[in-house]
């Protein structure tokens, strides 16, 4: 923005530039005078202090080299004036004019100071430590007399000795040192010579200067004043002849310019007005305009117009989109009623079918549709039966679990999922011109009797409006109710498909049957004759023989009625005891038990005889030992067949006395 110069103002500038210039003039002077007086300081107070001092560093590091000289080859007695001059250079001389170096230095550059700092430290810890180490060996008469000592004074005072070549380094360092300071000062003159030059030439140049820029100031002045007002003149004149001018009055920022800024907002102002009219006229009810104020009559009037034209056309617009979407929406919800009811035998054809018209009809370029699948109840999960990408099926094969991912939330939430930003490489849509990835994803749940049937997911580049998700919504409840028909179809296809079969099997199965009961009676039958057979048996045997079950252990575990009559003894004389404490009498007897025994848990029958005692009476038994042998080939118990042979071995006992009598006669 231009800083507003009024006329006044134009005045002021200019007699104030000529101000300006003179006491930029008189600035300029202080300042060349004060820079030339900071120079001459420097060259008093700092360079030619700086020269002095290393020039009596030079000259004290060079008598020093004299004096001790002197104090090794000549003055040998103490106390001499060599002696003491040496002594108050250490002590006095070289302290004091390190002091005052030091103190110039501060303003001098880091390098140059670092340079003395350096060779000052070399005067002191060296040059001057092997001084002292000469003065302190030399100190007496009888010091100058030993060989030694003097000879190794003289080897370092010597060409080529400690402190001449000490002597002889700190020195060229001082002489570059007193070069840099010196030609530092030569610069510093000759710098205050050039100022001086340059202030007698700019002392004639401004004068000339000044009175070219009066000149100047006085010209501009009377232009920025004269010209404007001769240029608004001839505008008036153009617009009382009723012609807008085409071109805008160049103004400047003051009294003048305030006049034509507003004359040119003036003719503006009537132009767009004209303009703003033959828009409205056109139905361009969006053409921009503002009226000059709250007092302009003609464009507030216009602008009022221009609203209430646009009201109407906007409410007209949004009853035509509405009666549009209402129109699309019952032809879509028609038209998949059709789909729907034309599909409804198989699962697979009309999810196909429903997603290749419900993308085409959308105008989306991906969509999928899943199906909870109830075949486990126990793991129920959402598989994917129709994918369709650019009017393609594709062929995948992908299942969400009833909470996995978008389709599970979808489905959880029973509302619709609208993202406008999708996970990365979460859909990435291909076609013959390459792949791509869509940015905006929708999924509607398929609900019916507020269970969730099946999910929907479309995909596209576009935004999908939301007249679009409550078409989709409503449809959902339509495709859902047609989901759950299929399924009852399908399920009542399948019972009866089953019956059918179960029928048949029921048929084989009764015949079968039928076989199997004959079977059965006539091994019943059977089973009966032999139980009576066996039971008959077992009757007979316990008739006349006595029973004894052993485990594998040898114990007793159960006898029978006619073994107890055989033994005389109660049951609990039995029961629980080892068989071989009731039959094994001698070391004979369990050596045919033991190994009877054997043979029985290997499997095999025997027999064993013994002479037992029951209440003071020897009874004679002959044991048939059989083992009971398992499905898995194991020994579980063996059963003990008792005869009482008492009775055949005493008949046997007399046969054979009678026998052997009748022998003896005979003879």
């Amino acid at each position: 923005m231009n800083a507003r110069l009024t006329i006044s103002n134009k005045l002021l500038i200019g007699f104030g530039s000529v101000l300006l210039v003179v006491i930029a003039n008189g600035l300029v002077t202080y300042s060349t005078s004060n820079a030339n007086r900071k120079l001459n300081e420097d060259i008093l107070n700092i360079y030619n202090p700086s020269l002095t001092g290393l020039n009596e560093c030079n000259a004290m590091v060079n008598n020093s080299q004299m004096l001790i000289k002197n104090w090794v080859w000549i003055d040998q007695t103490p106390n001499t004036p060599d002696k003491r001059k040496l002594q108050a250079m250490h002590d006095v001389q070289f302290p004091k004019l390190q002091a005052e170096l030091m103190e110039i230095s501060k303003n001098w550059e880091p390098e140059e100071r670092e340079a003395l700092v350096s060779i000052l430290t070399s005067i002191s810890d060296t040059l001057f430590s092997y001084h002292k180490e000469i003065m302190n060996s030399l100190k007496s008469l009888l010091d100058y007399n030993d060989q030694f000592i003097k000879m190794d004074a003289e080897m370092k005072v010597e060409e080529g000795g400690e402190v001449i070549e000490a002597t002889y380094k700190i020195l060229e360092r001082v002489e570059a040192l007193t070069e840099v300071i010196s030609k530092k000062t030569e610069d510093a003159n000759k710098e205050m010579a050039a100022s001086f030059a340059w202030f007698q030439n700019f002392v004639v140049y401004s004068v000339f200067v000044i009175v070219i820029i009066v000149l100047i100031v006085s010209i501009l002045t009377a232009r920025s004043i004269v010209v404007p007002v001769y240029k608004l003149k001839e505008f008036l004149i153009t617009m009382t002849k009723g012609i807008l001018p085409k071109d805008k009055l160049v103004t400047n920022n003051d009294e003048i310019g305030d006049m034509g800024d507003a004359l040119n907002g003036f003719i503006e102002s009537l132009r767009r007005t004209s303009e703003f009219a033959v828009e409205i006229g056109n139905g361009n009810y969006n053409s921009e305009y503002e009226a000059l104020g709250e007092e302009d009559t003609l464009g507030n009037a216009l602008l009022e117009m221009r609203k209430n034209l646009r009201s109407s056309d906007e409410a007209n617009k949004k009853r035509q989109r509405e009666d549009e979407i209402r129109n699309w929406t019952t032809k879509g919800l028609a038209d998949f009623g059709d789909i729907l009811r034309h599909n409804s035998e198989n699962m697979d054809v009309l999810s196909s079918n429903v997603m290749r018209h419900l993308i085409d009809y959308l105008g989306v370029n991906q969509g999928a549709i899943y199906i909870l699948n109830e075949q486990d109840p126990d793991n129920q999960f959402f598989e994917m039966k129709s994918a369709v990408a650019y009017n393609r099926e594709k062929y995948l094969k992908v299942n969400f679990g009833t909470t996995e991912g978008l389709v599970g939330r979808c489905a959880f939430e029973k509302l619709p999922v609208y993202l406008k930003e999708i996970p990365e490489e979460y859909i990435k849509l291909t076609s013959g011109l390459g792949g791509a990835e869509p940015n905006y994803l929708l999924l509607v749940p398929l609900v019916i009797n507020e269970k969730v049937l099946g999910v929907v997911e479309l995909a596209s580049f576009n935004e999908i409006p939301q007249y679009q998700i409550d078409f989709l919504q409503t449809l959902g409840e339509n495709i859902a109710s047609t989901i759950s028909n299929v399924r009852i179809t399908e399920q009542t296809n399948k019972l009866l498909s089953e019956s059918k079969m179960r029928g048949e099997e029921l048929s084989s199965q009764e015949e079968e049957l039928r076989q199997n009961m004959e079977e059965l009676q006539a091994t019943q039958e059977e089973s009966v004759r032999r139980e009576s057979e066996m039971r008959l048996a077992m009757d007979a045997i316990n008739n006349t023989l006595g029973t004894i079950d052993i485990d594998v252990n040898g114990t007793v575990m159960a006898v029978n009625d006619m073994m107890l009559r055989l033994s005389r003894v109660d049951i609990n004389e039995f029961v629980g005891k080892q068989f071989v404490d009731l039959y094994v009498h001698s070391e004979e007897d369990r050596e045919r038990f033991e190994e009877a025994w054997s043979k029985v848990l290997m499997g095999d029958s025997c027999n064993y005889e013994v002479i037992s005692n029951f209440q003071g009476i020897e009874v004679a038994f002959t044991h048939s030992l059989t083992p009971y042998i398992n499905q898995m080939g194991d020994v579980e118990r063996v059963f003990d067949l008792v005869v009482n042979t008492t009775g055949q071995k005493e008949l046997n006992a007399k046969i054979a006395a009678l026998a052997a009598s009748y022998n003896k006669s005979k003879a």
